[in-house]
């Protein structure tokens, strides 16, 4: 367990857990659309544990999720709702526990939200590191850490020692750091989050092959849309210190855009000697989705919650535009006229 841990896993709370899983046939493993590292690496750790107790546990997420993270052990488990509704919506319904990992917005479950709001019954378990977190039977939510997967570590630890760590929980978790981390770059970086990584590289997990499959594998159209995006899409202006970036479902096609390819490129910017607040519009078919990074006290997650029906971290959130690109675009940039982040 790790010194970051502060009361969110005091034994009070981790014996309160023991007795709602002890109670429950069926157990829900849930997290959010559009999957990422962290999603991925702390509902299966989590599952993983669980199952290892004995329970009946499933793990299910909205959407497909990157095909890089196939190598993460037992990521054939993961059952996408859009493909399995059939199965996925009695059990989620019906279940006696559902345990909802790496968001705290019902709505994130995009389809999968009219399957939890049926079961009226089951206990709702919060582990969570977000911001503004809802009110739910037990809720393990503090922002101090910089992953859902940090989290479910110290859970773990808490809950039956480093012992309960196995090489597959191992893996899982440290690709869900990493990933939430910038292989660990990114703020909320911290000594104990260092003696969680080297415990879980003591278990099994291998840094090297893990950074190269997470960051250093990519096909040949992603690395060239990525240069297009950089030189003929990226606005600059270091007046406000902003950049930004847009991604139209065309130049998507164009791209044979794959779940995962735009992973990371709202953070390119931030490497210009001017910028600490990046943004990235990308057209899907119901919305604009727009991602938002900063460096420093510029915080984009009061600025997503106020303009663009979002949230999510200080330096790291995301929001939506329901209309079309430019008109998305305009407004971003007449709010930063009067809003933009000081350097």
């Amino acid at each position: 367990m790790t010194k970051d841990m502060k009361n969110t896993f005091d034994p009070a709370k981790i014996i309160q857990l023991q007795a709602l899983c002890a109670e429950a046939r069926t157990i829900a493993v849930l997290s959010h659309t559009n999957p990422d590292g962290d999603a991925i690496g702390s509902g299966l750790a989590l599952s993983a544990f669980l199952k290892r107790l004995g329970y009946d546990v499933r793990f299910f997420v909205p959407n497909h999720f990157p095909k890089f993270l196939n190598f993460i052990p037992g990521s054939g488990s993961v059952e996408i709702y859009s493909e399995a509704c059939e199965s996925a919506k009695p059990y989620i319904a019906d279940a006696d526990l559902i345990i909802c990992s790496d968001f705290n917005e019902i709505g994130r479950l995009e389809k999968m939200t009219a399957a939890v709001e049926a079961n009226v019954i089951a206990p709702r378990v919060l582990i969570d590191h977000h911001m503004s977190p809802p009110e739910y039977e037990l809720s393990f939510s503090d922002t101090g850490y910089s992953s859902t997967s940090h989290m479910v570590y110290d859970l773990i630890c808490a809950w039956r020692g480093t012992e309960a760590i196995t090489h597959e929980i191992a893996v899982a978790l440290y690709v869900g750091i990493v990933t939430d981390t910038g292989n660990l770059s990114y703020g909320n970086v911290t000594p104990g989050l260092y003696r969680a990584v080297a415990e879980l590289v003591e278990k099994g997990a291998q840094p090297v092959e893990i950074s190269k499959a997470v960051f250093n594998t990519q096909s040949e159209s992603r690395l060239r849309m990525v240069g297009y995006l950089l030189s003929e899409k990226m606005k600059v202006d270091c007046d406000i210190h902003t950049a930004y970036i847009t991604l139209t479902r065309a130049e998507k096609t164009r791209f044979n855009h794959q779940i995962g390819d735009t992973e990371g490129i709202v953070n390119m910017p931030l490497s210009i000697e001017c910028i600490n607040f990046s943004a990235m519009f990308i057209e899907t078919l119901d919305c604009i989705k727009i991602s938002f990074r900063s460096q420093g006290d510029f915080d984009v997650n009061l600025f997503a919650r106020e303009y663009f029906n979002g949230g999510g971290h200080k330096n790291a959130a995301g929001g939506r535009y329901y209309g079309p690109m430019s008109e998305a675009v305009a407004r971003f940039e007449e709010i930063i006229k009067t809003v933009h982040p000081e350097y």
